[in-house]
């Protein structure tokens, strides 16, 4: 499908991204500054490559500046879970950390489509009103989409929507520094947040199934849980694929810890969730790595998390008794030269061999790690 990228730096800066799916590049569509980009591709090619690979230097859709934010943590807000109930566009929301224990919310300015919508994308200009919109890709018409028009602040004549990076929601002011953020894989506007002292919170916004269905969410957080079996910064967090029955946290003394948040799952009704369930902890690993953990990421089939630290390695485990047992499944020592400061894992089909696990080094080179055995 399509894909909306976002990257932040210190300061609190963000710039955006939107990348069309190859199967709609091929139906014809196309993305507006992409012709003008390639346009300029001779005269502006400040990354100094040819024109084979000039589409990694393009210019950003969007880019915007959270003053509050450190720009070390950043978010998006799944776009799915965004309009779980609406039948509307729903904004993209991105949400990053800030020194004093708060997360804001920001708008992006591109929209998610409304579900089951088998239009491929409509300007900021259509009678919807609101951002560039991206998402559900049913249709086959070619159509041209323009990214622009939505973060033109000049012309507010066909331009309905707040600009790029307003904030919307500010969350948990007042705590340690926000070191990491994930959100909930099924559970609409919840997320957990990692903090110097070694706090973990989850937050939830408690809106009703009748204002998501009208268009009227509310985003109103509050703390639901607070997990306090660390006391060392915690730099990375996830939850298990694809349902978030897990919680993954690692921390600078070198622990992973797994919780059971299979509770906090919809029961019920899909318009009841009980996220007030407890979080139990499960499982933690007393010497996951020999240093900080930098950061971690859950296997496609909800049984493994691979990790990554300052100690130069990438383990993956197992989320059951290996995890418990403090072995991993795999270990790749002096992975990268340096620390390993990320490690993701591809969404391919698991044992199969598309399933790939990269990591990226204080050395500036990615490793690639085959997952099919």
């Amino acid at each position: 499908g399509n894909e909306v990228v976002m990257a932040s730096k210190l300061g609190g800066y963000v710039c955006v991204w939107v990348r069309l799916d190859p199967v709609l590049k091929e139906k014809g569509v196309v993305v507006a500054e992409d012709i003008d980009n390639d346009d300029d591709d001779d005269e502006n090619n400040s990354c100094g490559e040819t024109s084979s690979t000039i589409h990694q230097c393009r210019k950003p859709y969007a880019e915007f500046k959270v003053p509050t934010a450190t720009g070390t943590t950043l978010a998006i807000r799944p776009p799915t879970l965004g309009n779980y109930y609406s039948k509307k566009e729903t904004e993209i929301l991105v949400a990053m950390g800030c020194a004093n224990g708060a997360v804001v919310i920001c708008k992006s300015g591109i929209l998610a489509s409304r579900p089951g919508d088998n239009g491929i994308t409509r300007s900021a200009s259509s009678s919807s009103g609101g951002g560039a919109i991206v998402g559900d890709t049913g249709g086959d018409d070619t159509v041209v989409v323009n990214f622009t028009s939505f973060n033109n602040k000049e012309d507010d004549s066909n331009n309905n929507s707040d600009p790029s990076g307003d904030i919307i929601a500010t969350v948990g002011g007042g705590h340690a520094c926000v070191m990491s953020l994930a959100w909930h894989p099924t559970i609409p506007n919840t997320f957990v947040v990692g903090r110097k002292d070694g706090i973990v919170d989850i937050y939830s916004a408690h809106t009703t199934s009748d204002d998501y269905y009208y268009g009227n969410e509310g985003l109103n957080f509050r703390r639901v849980h607070r997990l306090v079996h660390s006391s060392f910064p915690i730099r990375a967090l996830s939850y298990s694929m694809p349902d978030g029955e897990l919680l993954f946290a690692g921390d600078d003394d070198g622990k992973l810890y797994s919780y059971d948040a299979s509770m906090a799952l919809p029961s019920g009704t899909s318009e009841s969730f009980n996220v007030a369930s407890p979080v139990k902890l499960v499982a933690c690993a007393l010497a996951a790595h020999k240093g900080w953990i930098m950061n971690l990421c859950a296997f496609p089939d909800g049984n493994k998390v691979a990790t990554c630290g300052s100690d130069k390695s990438v383990r993956v485990w197992d989320c059951g008794m290996g995890l418990a047992s403090g072995t991993p499944v795999h270990s790749f020592d002096g992975a990268n030269e340096g620390w390993v400061w990320g490690v993701d894992c591809s969404s391919g089909a698991v044992g199969s061999a598309r399933l790939k696990l990269v990591s990226c080094g204080n050395d500036g080179s990615m490793q690639v790690f085959s997952c099919s055995e």
